[in-house]
């Protein structure tokens, strides 16, 4: 009896995730996370014809892991493009994984509530990442503008919907480390108001997790730039040579729009920042474009900056943040880090909302409410 006592007690300390994934053959699973004491740790596995099984620490507090497989170089089971590891979540209970080995990030980990939960989330968006992942692979092929474009319109469109079914995940399971663990990595998808908001929502069980950490972190970043916060003063000179400050622009709704020549998503936005410049600026609405550029000196910034404008025919009001930089940094005074960052104010001087990377239609509606169309 005091054996299986012993016995019983070691057996507690560790779980079992073992599984079969399709394609794996016999090569290497790996297993990485952070421990309760921030140190990284890692686990093996050698494959057995497409199964696996190890041992891990249990965790008293869920630890967010992530699965991989390790592919020999130039083997012809290993994708063409990775697919991103799969997230689960090591508690105190035996874990299984189900899936396949070339699309990883759609499998299945099961064995209690979170991984549960969680694995249900992605099988409702495993159709959308496969051919989010079918797409990537396409887009690496020569192809036509149009179907360049139309590649890329499909893929804005599945990852809308895949943060769709992620905030509601959240919003429906306020208890679990797993909407912890999601609204980690989506501050970008929310605005600052919203991710404050869906922050509040969740219960205090997991907020003083590391991943709880970060977004109490990044909220105290945001805090100067919420809703109903009076904008940052600040006094630059347009690319025309004509003065711009928050004081000039006061009696306007205007957006201050955090970009840069080099930025991929911030020159993909363009087009639709055109469309609302041309429904509202009759009726006094006006865009701020504050590019944060790279170049070595500041001709060169100024070199890639005027190029960029010409060529997206952008012809609103622009800054540049290296010229007068040494005054006052504008990226720095209003907490960006993240490229684009939009902040929208309102006609009395205060912030309405602020948004990053463009993942929300908040700005629309905000903007329709104003003008009242």
């Amino acid at each position: 009896m005091l054996f299986l006592s012993r016995f019983s007690n070691a057996q507690s300390d560790s779980i079992q995730l073992s599984g079969t994934l399709k394609g794996l053959g016999n090569n290497k699973v790996w297993i990485s996370y952070t421990d309760a004491k921030g140190k990284s740790q890692y686990a093996g596995a050698e494959g057995n014809a497409d199964h696996f099984s190890l041992h891990l620490a249990a965790g008293q507090t869920p630890l967010a892991a992530r699965l991989m497989v390790s592919w020999p170089k130039d083997a012809e089971a290993k994708p063409s493009m990775p697919s991103p590891p799969l997230n689960f979540f090591i508690g105190n209970k035996d874990l299984r994984a189900e899936g396949d080995a070339h699309v990883l990030s759609v499998a299945r980990v099961t064995g209690d509530a979170e991984n549960n939960a969680y694995a249900a989330l992605i099988q409702q968006t495993a159709k959308g990442e496969a051919r989010y992942q079918e797409l990537l692979n396409r887009l690496s092929q020569k192809m036509s503008t149009a179907d360049s474009l139309k590649m890329h319109e499909e893929i804005r469109q599945i990852f809308k919907d895949s943060m769709a079914a992620q905030k509601k995940f959240i919003n429906t399971h306020p208890d679990l480390f797993a909407s912890v663990f999601l609204l980690s990595r989506m501050a970008n998808m929310y605005t600052a108001d919203q991710y404050q908001s869906a922050w509040n929502a969740l219960s205090g069980k997991y907020k003083d997790t590391p991943q709880g950490g970060s977004i109490t972190a990044t909220l105290q970043k945001l805090a100067p730039t919420m809703a109903g916060t009076p904008v940052f003063t600040f006094e630059r000179t347009d690319k025309e040579g004509n003065k711009v400050s928050p004081d000039l622009l006061k009696g306007k709704a205007y957006l201050l729009d955090f970009w840069g020549s080099w930025c991929g998503p911030c020159r993909a936005s363009h087009p639709h920042l055109k469309e609302l410049y041309r429904k509202y600026h009759a009726k006094g609405f006006e865009i701020v474009a504050i590019a944060q550029e790279r170049g070595k000196t500041l001709d060169l910034s100024k070199a890639s900056w005027l190029k960029a404008i010409q060529e997206d025919q952008i012809n609103w009001v622009h800054v540049l943040n290296q010229d007068g930089i040494e005054k006052q940094d504008l990226v720095k005074t209003f907490h960006v880090n993240a490229f684009p960052t939009k902040i929208l104010v309102g006609q009395d001087g205060k912030i309405l909302l602020r948004v990053t990377a463009s993942a929300t239609d908040d700005i629309d509606k905000a903007l329709a409410k104003i003008y009242g169309f």
